[in-house]
């Protein structure tokens, strides 16, 4: 443990500055991807709700083929709306 002043640093401290880290990298991610995706969108959508849905569904990736072969997830209905 090393003295900063007269406070130790904890290992309870390192885990929180790094968890603190850790969702500011993510916070930075999700902020990049959607800007990237107003960039976009102010070029290609017609109104401003196609830009906003443009927008909210940045970080959505597409489901991969062996996401629906899943054995776990084959039967699930993925559009739930469609259903009721």
């Amino acid at each position: 443990m090393s003295e900063i002043g007269n406070r130790i640093i904890t290992r309870g401290d390192i885990i929180a500055l790094e968890a603190r880290c850790l969702e500011q990298i993510r916070e930075d991610t999700l902020y990049a991807v959607r800007n990237d995706a107003k960039l976009r969108a102010v070029l290609t959508s017609k109104n401003y709700d196609e830009f906003k849905n443009i927008v909210d569904a940045a970080h959505l990736t597409p489901l991969s083929a062996g996401d629906k072969m899943n054995s776990k997830t084959k039967n699930r209905i993925w559009n739930s709306a469609a259903s009721d």
